[in-house]
């Protein structure tokens, strides 16, 4: 089995990466560092100057101010490049957040593209598998708490929602997950919302995608 891309390695790769830009970027009078200043500079009583100077003479202290990479939208980059390199995957494509390319499961399990249905989320990527169509979502959660449990609630109901669709049998739907905050147990909880018979869907980690793309390949 080919190995799953490795997120936190590259993220801290990115963070490095990103950090040696700080000064670069407060030279250009980036917006939201000299935002980040004037916080830093209120809470601890220093003035916005000392802190520049400060970030300018200190590789470390500036590198608190390094721009964060989950900002931009690294773990989806990254599960995008991986799942491209897969053989049985045909015209990859990551789709558009909103416009009217955005593709959503609306709350009736329909496919829809253009207008946003009320209370969903688009989805992140869409392929051919020989004769079927897939849509997919991607969502990389490390821990439990707020938002990283509202990205299991919507990879949930997207499931859900397309356990209701009436569309012809070609058309695929997963709910990609990874990281350390979907344990066998939620992991449970999501299979409960599968459709193991066409149109199917599937909630899987991204290393696992190949071995179902086989699987339904060899479907009649």
């Amino acid at each position: 089995m080919r190995a799953p891309p490795d997120y936190d390695l590259i993220e801290q790769l990115l963070w490095r990466e990103q950090s040696r830009e700080v000064v670069d970027v407060l030279d250009d009078d980036d917006q939201n560092i000299l935002k980040k200043i004037r916080t830093y500079a209120w809470r601890f009583g220093y003035t916005e100057e000392e802190v520049k100077v400060h970030i300018r003479k200190d590789a470390m202290f500036a590198a608190w101010f390094t721009k964060e990479p989950q900002r931009m939208k690294l773990h989806e980059k990254v599960a995008a490049e991986w799942l491209k390199d897969i053989d049985q995957i045909d015209g990859f494509e990551s789709l558009p957040t909103g416009g009217q390319n955005a593709w959503y499961i609306a709350t009736d399990g329909e496919l829809r593209r253009g207008k946003k249905p009320t209370g969903v989320k688009s989805l992140n990527f869409r392929w051919k598998t020989g004769k079927y169509r897939i849509f997919a979502s991607h969502k990389y959660t490390k821990e439990s708490g707020g938002n990283q449990d509202s990205q299991f609630r919507e990879a949930q109901a997207m499931l859900r929602y397309f356990q209701q669709c009436a569309v012809d049998n070609h058309t695929v739907v997963l709910a990609i997950v990874d990281g350390p905050y979907y344990t066998p147990a939620k992991m449970t909880q999501l299979h409960r919302f599968e459709r193991l018979f066409p149109p199917f869907s599937k909630a899987l980690s991204v290393e696992k995608v190949p071995d179902f793309l086989d699987w339904i390949l060899e479907m009649p």
